[in-house]
Parts: structure tokens; C-alpha cells; sequence
């Protein structure tokens, strides 16, 4: 009977909408969105997230951002590193729509 009890006790938790995970957001939602586009960019500029499409690297960032597991600190590190530098033509993109 102990088993049982324990195999109810980990069941798995059921991860939370994004629309959850903003509205309790510790730091308010309005940062979040600057931090996981920045977030995101650095994701699309890694190796093994080159076959997700734009929208998958967007929903990844904000669940990594809105979870806690990535803060300003880290996204600086990261861009200090070279990982989410523009590329060239991309930086002229950016400048235009600026």
C-alpha cells in the first residue's frame, strides 16, 4: 500500500500556460517581453537551436525568461561572449526599422 501512496505523491507537475507564467511574472511583464527578445536572439545565434523555427526559439526564450532560469546577467554574459551579436546584414536590418 506504501507504493501506491508514493506513486501518487510524484506525479508529474503540469507545466503552466505562458499566459500563467506572465501574469506571475515576480519583476511585472513589462520587462520580461525586452529581456526574452534579447534572450531570443541569443538562442537563434546557438548551434542546436538552428533547426527550430522563430516562433519555437520565441516560445523557448519566454518560458526560460518568465521561469526564472535566465536574468539580465546572463543575457549580457552571453552577448558579451559573441553568442548574440548581429550579424552584419542583420545589424543594417535593425538600423532601418530603427
Amino acid at each position: 500500500m506504501r507504493k501506491k501512496e508514493s506513486a501518487e505523491k510524484e506525479t508529474p507537475a503540469v507545466p503552466k500556460s505562458l499566459e500563467e507564467m506572465i501574469l506571475n511574472f515576480p519583476t511585472g511583464k513589462y520587462s520580461a517581453i525586452p529581456l526574452a527578445a534579447q534572450w531570443a536572439r541569443v538562442l537563434r545565434r546557438r548551434e542546436e537551436h538552428r533547426h527550430l523555427t522563430s516562433n519555437e526559439i520565441l516560445d523557448l526564450a519566454l518560458r526560460d525568461v518568465l521561469g526564472g532560469e535566465v536574468d539580465w546577467k546572463d543575457v549580457k554574459k552571453a552577448i558579451a561572449a559573441g553568442d548574440g551579436a548581429p550579424a552584419s546584414g542583420e545589424a543594417a536590418a535593425e538600423e532601418k526599422t530603427q
